[in-house]
Parts: structure tokens; C-alpha cells; sequence
């Protein structure tokens, strides 16, 4: 195992549709009568550092497999750094301590981070066990998983693997135990075309009535446990590593180009900020739905005014229709019925808007 590129892109479904969406990915040669047990538990310090930082850290029981798992930001939401690892059952530890992770095992890439991050000395403790890390919540899945061959013959051909998840996500202990069920499906990229992702997200945002949720099952459980250790800090708002593009003169309207930001930038942040919006909403996590949806709108606008600056390009023309006609529709929404904002942040409409945005910065 070693550290990879992870593109995938992750939604919430309906329940009214999680029998037919079952039902195909047995057509697809899924066996739904022995899904694989997944069952993690993620570690972190008590004041949240590896969240701040943007990156989380599981062990995790894959069936009869141990695996550890560090993931951080990557481009964008559709691409994140993971590196997988082999991992020591606990019962066989040698002194039978409870599980938890061993920081020696990652590359230098997670390695740097986790430095940067907890202050970890391998030098002096090479496992990290005086770190600081805490199991702070832990997941118990269900994986349902099928393959797919996308757009076969044409440039954008690839291999997905379909993962509809199903369990919860838990922190605390006895009275004070809070849960949260999951129900989701991960479309990932195994070979080929990462456009294999977006086209095979369409004909099922299409069929099964899915959202894009951008929010990690690492996000909720950080929330989760928060509710157990309210003293914590909540981790800060993500950003997204700079991107190495020439600036477009385009993008500045006064002839200063010194100045200008190249437009890949701009879209990337304003998508940021359009699905962060847009899945809190759609899952009803808002905390202030107003500012959600308040935020949501400044978003597709955003996305409205890079679009409109860059006219020469192909995909201007489109999306700049598909933002101006989303953003409408959430500025005649009333920001304080919460019920609305749902229902549009899952619409399909929502969804296309995003991933018409990552066919965009996939083609850069």
C-alpha cells in the first residue's frame, strides 16, 4: 500500500430510492446479501489539531483486514491526498493495549504533516504514541460495492467503483454516546479518465435522485464529537492548495495582470465555498441556515462572475447559464425556512451546477 491521488466524489440519496439503487448495484454484480464490514475508529488530539489542519487519521477493520488511513486536502473536494497502510490487529499487539495508530508507517507526504501538525518527534517516539491522539469517534459501515465501466471507447473512458455505505458514526461513551446514521454512495476513480467520475455521477444523480455531500464522514464525526467535548475547537474552514496556472489577462478588467487571479483559483474557491454551503444544507447540519443559504448564493454568484469574465472560454457560455439560473432560484428562496433550502440544495439542479464546475477544473 502506499499514498495516492483519491477521486472520488461522495452523495446522500433519498431513502424512497435506497431499495432501487440497492437493486441495480446487484444488476451490477454487487453482493448485496454479504456487505463488507468496515468498522473505524479515528483518532485526533482533544483541541483538534490534524482537523485544523485538515487531514484525519483512522485505523480501520475491513473485514478481516487492519488498515491505517491518512487523508488530506487535495486540489479540490473531488481529489484528496490518501495514504493506506497496513495495520496490526489489536488483539495482537504485544501488549494488548487498545488500538491505536502507529505513525511510522506513513510516507513522507503524511509524515510532514503529521510533524507539522502534532509536533511529532520520530526521532524520540517513532509511533507517535505520546502525541496527543485520542480515538474521538468511530464509524460502523455496511459497504455495498459494484464496478463500472464508463464512456467505454472514448477519451473519457474509465473504471468506477460504486460504494453505497450504510451505518453510523459514533462518539462518546454510555449516556453520553451521540450518533449519527449514514447512508451514502462514493462514486471512485479506479482507472482511466477522472471524467468517468463526473459522467457516471450524472446518469445517477439523474436515476436516483442523489445530492453531492462534500462533507467527509471525518467532518461529521469531528461535529459529532464536539457535542461529547464541547470544549474543543472546531475545525477552521478548509483551503485549498494553490494551484501552478498562468493568469489570464481576462480576469482583470483594468489591464493590470500583476494583480490578476488566474481564473482556475477563482472557480476553485468559489466552488469551495458553493458545495461546503450546499451540503450542509442538503443534510440539514447547518447550523445557521440562513448564513448557509445566505453563503450558498454569494458562492453561485461568484461562480455567476468567473464565468461571465471569461468568455472566450468553451465552457463560459454554459455555466454562466447554469449559475445565473441557480442563483435565482436561491434568491427568491426565503433564507429562513429551512425546508426550502433543503430541498433545493438536493435537487438535481444543485448537483449539475457543481460537477459542471469540476468538469471544468478537471480540464485544466
Amino acid at each position: 500500500m502506499q499514498a495516492m491521488h483519491e477521486i472520488e466524489l461522495k452523495f446522500g440519496l433519498p431513502a424512497s430510492q435506497l431499495d432501487a439503487l440497492r437493486a441495480e448495484l446487484a444488476r451490477l454484480g454487487a453482493d448485496i446479501a454479504r456487505p463488507q464490514i468496515l468498522q473505524a475508529a479515528y483518532f485526533d488530539t482533544p483541541d483538534r489539531r490534524l482537523a485544523q489542519a485538515r487531514a484525519a487519521l483512522r485505523v480501520r477493520r475491513e473485514d478481516d483486514d487492519w488498515v491505517q488511513t491518512f487523508k488530506s486536502a487535495g486540489l479540490n473536494t473531488m481529489v484528496r491526498v490518501e495514504d493506506n497502510q497496513p495495520a496490526t490487529p489489536p488483539a495482537a499487539s504485544a501488549d494488548g493495549e487498545a488500538l491505536r495508530p502507529d505513525l511510522s508507517r506513513h510516507g513522507e507526504a503524511a509524515r510532514q504533516v503529521l510533524f507539522q501538525a502534532l509536533g511529532w518527534q520520530p526521532e524520540r517516539d517513532p509511533p507517535g504514541h505520546h502525541s496527543g491522539l485520542v480515538a474521538l469517534y468511530r464509524t460502523d459501515m455496511r459497504r455495498t460495492r459494484a464496478r463500472l465501466t464508463v464512456a467505454a471507447g472514448t477519451p473519457h473512458e474509465g473504471m468506477v467503483e460504486l460504494a453505497l455505505d450504510e451505518g453510523a458514526i459514533l462518539a462518546g461513551e454510555g449516556t453520553q454516546q451521540r450518533c449519527q446514521a449514514v447512508c451514502e454512495l462514493e462514486i471512485e476513480l479506479l482507472s482511466g479518465s477522472p471524467q468517468a467520475v463526473i459522467l457516471a455521477a450524472e446518469a445517477w444523480v439523474t436515476r436516483f435522485g442523489l445530492w453531492l455531500d462534500t462533507q467527509t464522514k471525518a467532518h461529521r464525526g469531528d461535529r459529532l464529537a464536539r457535542q461529547v467535548l464541547p470544549m474543543a475547537t472546531p475545525p477552521a474552514e478548509p483551503t485549498t492548495p494553490a494551484r501552478t496556472v498562468p493568469a489570464n489577462p481576462a480576469a482583470s478588467r483594468d489591464g493590470d495582470h500583476s494583480t490578476a487571479t488566474p481564473w482556475p483559483v477563482a472557480l476553485e474557491a468559489a466552488l469551495g465555498r458553493y458545495t461546503r454551503a450546499m451540503s450542509a444544507l442538503a443534510s440539514a447540519s447547518a447550523e445557521d441556515t440562513a448564513d448557509a443559504g445566505a453563503s450558498w448564493g454569494a458562492a453561485t454568484r461568484d461562480l455567476l462572475t468567473v464565468a461571465h469574465a471569461e468568455t472566450a472560454q468553451p465552457w463560459a457560455h454554459d455555466l454562466a447559464a447554469q449559475a445565473e439560473a441557480l442563483a435565482q432560484r436561491i434568491a427568491a428562496l426565503n433564507l429562513d425556512q429551512p425546508e426550502t433550502l433543503t430541498a433545493l440544495a438536493r435537487s438535481a439542479d444543485a448537483t449539475r451546477m457543481a460537477l459542471a464546475v469540476f468538469t471544468v477544473l478537471l480540464s485544466v
